[in-house]
């Protein structure tokens, strides 16, 4: 225990240079950032949120509900199609996502009325 108390009582908190770390470290970046834009001016930038892949990532709220809606629909066509909509569901890392999410919004949706009919 005592060399617990010596590293706390070594330990001083000093308001007025707490953010000074966390300026610096900004600065360095934004230097960083502009030496890199410097040296190779015709590399591709990423440019709102997509990779230089081309790969936008899963979680990009503007669109989910959009594609939620889309989804639905088509796994519904493909279900009067007497189609099996699961192939199409996972030939992408987006629409496995997007269908997650729409199972676990109709899954609450699901509790929430459940819950209603019994408090009723």
């Amino acid at each position: 225990m005592s060399q617990l108390k010596k590293l706390q009582g070594e330990v001083k908190f000093n308001p007025s240079t707490f953010n000074n770390r966390f300026l610096a470290a900004d600065v360095l970046a934004k230097q960083e950032k502009e030496q890199e834009e410097q040296q190779d001016p015709n590399q591709m930038k990423i440019l709102n949120n997509v990779d230089i892949d081309g790969d936008v990532p899963l979680v990009m709220t503007d669109d989910l509900g959009i594609d939620m809606k889309n989804l639905f629909f088509k796994i519904l066509e493909l279900l009067a199609d007497s189609r099996n909509p699961i192939p199409y569901i996972m030939d992408s890392s987006r629409r496995q996502f997007v269908f997650a999410v729409m199972i676990i919004c109709i899954g609450g949706l699901l509790m929430f009325f459940s819950n209603l009919m019994i408090s009723s």
